[in-house]
């Protein structure tokens, strides 16, 4: 066979980048590329999709002669191309009729549906064969992050979260980064997602791959705590309370250097772990706290009788004469000494 002579040839006037039917191609090709040689002609077709096809099948954009044993006409009203030469041809129904209008051009040796829908609500005799669907082996990570946005506490918390959404798209590692942030990240990159302020998202913590947070310092740093206790691996950057929290690189998490110069690769691998975080000692230690005796004893307090009119710089107010007022007896004394009280019965 030379390049432009195909087993089966699919043949659609135009794509676009999402929908049933280039998922349809895509599948296709993956399910029946094993068995056959596959060409796909499509003059209309946006550059992402041409690239997705072409990387596995030849693409010819109908300009050119093709050679195919099998056309497979995939929409329902699409004309055959005129510069391909074929032995059979099969014309595919990927719709219900939604329209009195649509009509299925009847000009194939064959005509499937997609579904048993489909052929009701056309009322043909075409057969029906499901669309294939292979089962990926790509893992798409999700993360989380709680911060304040911006924050000069944080230092550079902001840029760093940038740098590693572009280098996770650099590396074609697909991702769902969800912000959780007063403010957004200013020039998202594809995978990324400002959500706004949400008053408990320990939920959405919990059902991460990653907690990241990559501040230059943290008082204590919540959101790793709550990914911790809930299983949620952690990428954060070498602060100091990581330590103190039980952050160990590789095995519950990742602590990346705060360039970022790693390899994200090693994301990937997910690490699986428990963490127990001893709630009944810090509420003892408050309990203790709480409960706890203060070793001063409080000062000795006097009534006095104002004898003339001043300002109590302690008090924050002006005392009039012959009103009574309570204080500390080393105050009271001291204000007596210079005739502004009296402490009564002394």
């Amino acid at each position: 066979m030379d390049d432009n002579t195909v087993q089966v040839l699919l043949y659609t006037s135009y794509l676009h980048v999402i929908g049933g039917i280039e998922t349809f191609v895509l599948e296709f090709i993956e399910l029946m590329g094993p068995h056959y040689k596959i060409g796909v002609l499509c003059p209309v077709i946006p550059p992402e999709m041409a690239s997705k096809i072409s990387a596995k099948v030849p693409l010819f954009k109908g300009k050119e002669e093709v050679s195919c044993d099998t056309l497979i006409m995939i929409r329902m009203m699409d004309k055959k191309p005129v510069r391909v030469r074929y032995k059979k041809t099969i014309r595919m129904c990927h719709a219900c009729k939604s329209d009195p209008e649509w009509a299925i051009i009847q000009d194939c040796d064959e005509l499937v549906h997609v579904s048993k829908a489909s052929r009701q609500s056309f009322d043909t005799k075409g057969k029906v064969i499901l669309n294939p669907l292979v089962k990926t082996e790509k893992r798409a990570l999700l993360f989380v992050s709680a911060t304040r946005i911006p924050a000069l506490d944080k230092g550079k918390n902001a840029e760093r979260m940038l740098k590693l959404a572009n280098k996770l798209n650099d590396a074609k590692i697909p991702f769902l980064w969800l912000n959780f942030s007063d403010a957004p990240l200013t020039n998202a990159p594809k995978g990324f997602i400002n959500v706004g302020t949400f008053h408990d998202i320990q939920p959405y913590i919990a059902k991460a791959d990653y907690l990241v947070l990559l501040s230059d310092q943290e008082g204590f740093g919540y959101c790793v705590l709550e990914a911790l206790i809930n299983s949620t691996a952690v990428i954060c950057t070498a602060f100091e309370t990581t330590k103190e929290l039980g952050v160990i690189d590789g095995k519950n998490g990742y602590i990346v250097p705060f360039n970022l110069d790693f390899d994200v690769n090693k994301l990937l691998k997910v690490p699986q772990f428990s963490y127990e975080y001893d709630n009944d000692r810090i509420r003892k230690q408050w309990q203790q706290l709480i409960d706890k005796k203060p070793k001063r004893k409080p000062k000795k307090t006097v009534e006095v009788r104002v004898l003339t009119e001043y300002t109590d710089i302690e008090l924050g107010r002006d005392l009039k004469e012959g009103q009574t007022e309570v204080m500390t007896e080393e105050r009271a004394r001291y204000l007596q000494g210079r005739g502004f009280v009296r402490i009564k019965g002394g």
